[in-house]
């Protein structure tokens, strides 16, 4: 990830925030959903905390691994 962006409550940009993720955090991807407006959220965790909360894949880069729908 490059880039500082906010994990959410909810798959929308309009939800509140829950943390920050830093450039260069590792992320654990759980799953994604299409909200209704046809972005791709990711849900994720923090390496190392148990900080999690929805991403937009769109400030995803390098994702390792396949993607499983929520």
């Amino acid at each position: 990830m490059t880039g500082s962006y906010h994990l959410k409550t909810g798959p929308y940009a309009a939800c509140l925030n829950v943390a920050q993720a830093q450039s260069g955090a590792k992320l654990w991807y759980h799953c994604y959903v299409v909200n209704a407006y046809g972005h791709a959220w990711t849900y994720v965790r923090i390496a190392g905390t148990k900080t999690s909360g929805w991403m937009s894949n769109d400030n995803l880069a390098n994702q390792n691994g396949p993607a499983f729908r929520c």
